[in-house]
């Protein structure tokens, strides 16, 4: 579908260059079956903006999906913590539609100076739902190795399923995930 992928375009555009002063990160993934990119920035101290895409043919359902988020992050010694909310849209063999999920992450410090691991899980309930998605819901598990700088490399496991009107739960998305995660200032 052209409109989300164009909404998402703009929409990126105009959040890089309102905020271009602070800090952005870009996070490439790919798994098997599906490949990602993801951008985010810094809105206000504690504030987090970001776009997404993911393609996905894991279990022969080709999926596109569109994501925007907003999430919130408490300053917590040796913890990453983000909680919010994800608008997501999936244009999927299966149907199209989207929701507004709720969620977020938490990544720990590990006596290895430079790797960290957590996770991060989205669950859109029926009721913020339009179109073909009844619900879906989104996990994952990542370790990340700060190679320099604001640069890293992680490699984790995803799973992405959800309940179409009329076809029931499906997952899209279920496998290892590697990923390379850039700031740029």
């Amino acid at each position: 579908m052209k409109t989300p992928f164009g909404m998402l375009l703009m929409t990126s555009g105009l959040l890089l260059a309102s905020q271009s002063a602070l800090a952005v990160n870009l996070t490439i993934t790919g798994g098997s079956n599906s490949f990602g990119i993801d951008a985010s920035q810094v809105v206000t101290p504690g504030v987090r903006a970001g776009i997404g895409y993911l393609h996905t043919d894991d279990r022969g359902h080709d999926a596109q999906i569109y994501s925007g988020s907003l999430m919130f992050s408490p300053a917590i010694i040796e913890l990453d913590i983000a909680v919010g909310g994800r608008y997501q849209y999936q244009d999927t063999d299966l149907g199209n539609g989207g929701g507004l999920g709720i969620g977020g992450s938490v990544f720990s410090a590990t006596p290895i100076p430079a790797l960290r691991v957590g996770g991060y899980g989205f669950f859109t309930p029926q009721g913020l739902t339009h179109g073909d998605v009844d619900e879906s819901i989104e996990y994952g598990l990542q370790g990340r190795l700060r190679l320099f700088g604001q640069t890293h490399l992680f490699a984790g496991y995803r799973y992405l399923r959800s309940d179409f009107s009329g076809d029931g739960n499906r997952t899209l998305h279920s496998g290892p995930v590697l990923g390379l995660n850039v700031g740029l200032y």
